[in-house]
């Protein structure tokens, strides 16, 4: 099931936006030179982001496949002006239905869970 991650994630596409997705679901972490370029609120940003797809991955496996979507593009843009999302907030998108996410996965888990099994774990 496609995961649209929403959010204004710059420190993330600076690095290669094609292999993130990739290391940071292996472990890696991202060049700690280029991090510190950024002011604190975008580098916390970037480590929710982390943590968010490695819990996706350890609780959903492949049932998920987290997908992040900038503000700044169209599609971005869009979902930002559907679900009233600001700029400093990061939401999950799946079916057209929003989550905001924050600190305790709770509500997002218990939300993808209802619908892997509405839509049969695909």
């Amino acid at each position: 099931m496609r995961v649209e991650i929403v959010g204004l994630f710059p420190l993330y596409f600076k690095l290669c936006p094609r292999a993130m997705p990739w290391a940071l679901a292996c472990g890696l972490e991202g060049p700690a030179d280029q991090e510190r370029e950024y002011p604190a609120p975008e580098r916390d940003r970037q480590r929710r982001l982390v943590q968010l797809v490695r819990h996706l991955a350890a609780r959903f496996g492949d049932q998920v496949e987290p997908v992040t979507v900038p503000l700044p593009s169209l599609r971005g843009a869009w979902l930002a002006v559907r679900h009233r999302l600001r700029s400093d907030e990061m939401a999950v998108v799946v079916g057209g239905r929003c989550v905001r996410v924050d600190d305790d996965y709770g509500v997002l888990d218990r939300w993808l869970a209802a619908c892997l099994a509405r839509d049969g774990g695909t």
